[in-house]
């Protein structure tokens, strides 16, 4: 993903407080999580920037395959600093021996049905590329089994967008059990 294409779908309207606490990655097309198990992320109030801008703690947990001892938890840290350009747009910084690395990313879908004072319920977002990984798109929802209509309206919504239609290609659900299977979602479910 460009920064152009970030820029291009991030949302106009977003708060970053209301994005706080743990995030299930539900569907992703970053293959980073096709040998993963239970992906999420959770988000915490870093500190605030002299010009109103936020900063979050970002860690992302996951369990990890091990030769000969199975799945294992692994976790990854880093902040995610706020951009001038719009309020959904970040860039995240590694910590540790991470801190070298960045990559930017932007809100793209965001809950519309829950109030304004209130934690969104679900969100994605647009990553660019790392040494690490290539880009793509990540739909959270705060459990892992949001309603129906969620995931519907986010299929619909990259459907109908002409940037994100192409970059929401082969995207799949993550695993929360061990399995070699691959679950695509590429057309509307039903209850």
């Amino acid at each position: 993903m460009t920064t152009e294409d970030i820029d291009a779908t991030s949302v106009e309207e977003f708060d970053p407080y209301r994005a706080t606490g743990l995030w299930h990655i539900l569907a992703t097309n970053l293959n980073m999580w096709k040998d993963k198990l239970t992906p999420t992320i959770t988000y915490s109030i870093h500190d605030q920037l002299p010009d109103g801008r936020v900063r979050l703690n970002d860690l992302v947990e996951y369990y990890s395959k091990r030769p000969c001892v199975g799945y294992r938890p692994t976790s990854l840290e880093g902040i995610d600093t706020q951009l001038p350009s719009k309020a959904s747009r970040y860039q995240w910084r590694g910590d540790g021996i991470l801190k070298l690395f960045t990559s930017e990313f932007g809100f793209v879908f965001v809950d519309n049905e829950t109030t304004s004072d209130r934690p969104y319920q679900w969100v994605a977002i647009i990553y660019s590329s790392t040494l690490f990984s290539s880009g793509g798109i990540n739909l959270m929802t705060r459990t892992r089994q949001p309603p129906t209509h969620v995931l519907n309206d986010f299929v619909r919504f990259c459907h109908d967008h002409p940037i994100l239609k192409s970059k929401s290609v082969n995207m799949f659900y993550t695993r929360d059990k061990a399995s070699d299977e691959v679950y695509y979602i590429r057309d509307l479910q039903t209850d």
